[in-house]
């Protein structure tokens, strides 16, 4: 659930500069940080589907936020290539 309403929130441009937090890198320190997603947004998606998923771990959500975006930039990685 998480993932489809992922796109309706933000656009796939979003998507490909942005992760959950901005942070920094963990494999290449040195790269360009990506921005956080919007946080009102993000809290919104991790609240809906807590709500409509009970028992749900707010990590389980976010790691599936991640993979998908991972998902999206490898995409368009490819289709560059």
């Amino acid at each position: 659930m998480a993932r489809i309403l992922l796109l309706g929130l933000f656009s796939v441009d979003v998507l490909l500069k942005s992760n959950l937090t901005g942070g920094v890198h963990k494999v290449n320190p040195s790269a360009e940080r990506h921005q956080p997603l919007d946080p009102k947004k993000h809290k919104a998606l991790l609240k809906v589907v807590v709500q409509q998923h009970p028992g749900t771990k707010i990590s389980d959500i976010r790691t599936a936020i991640n993979k998908r975006i991972c998902e999206l930039r490898h995409k368009k990685k490819s289709m560059d290539s």
